[in-house]
């Protein structure tokens, strides 16, 4: 399983990265991500402007 953050607040818990992932492109919600699993952590800025 694969743990989204934005900030320090979890948004969910998905079962593969890409899932994760696209869930955090549809929230619209801007701010750090950050995703995190088992011998996996990536992280990305998803800025408010454009």
């Amino acid at each position: 399983m694969y743990k989204l953050f934005i900030g320090f607040r979890k948004l969910g818990e998905f079962p593969s990265i890409r899932k994760a992932k696209q869930y955090a492109q549809e929230s619209k919600l801007s701010d750090l991500f950050s995703l995190i699993g088992e011998n996996y952590s990536d992280s990305w800025y998803v800025s408010s402007i454009g």
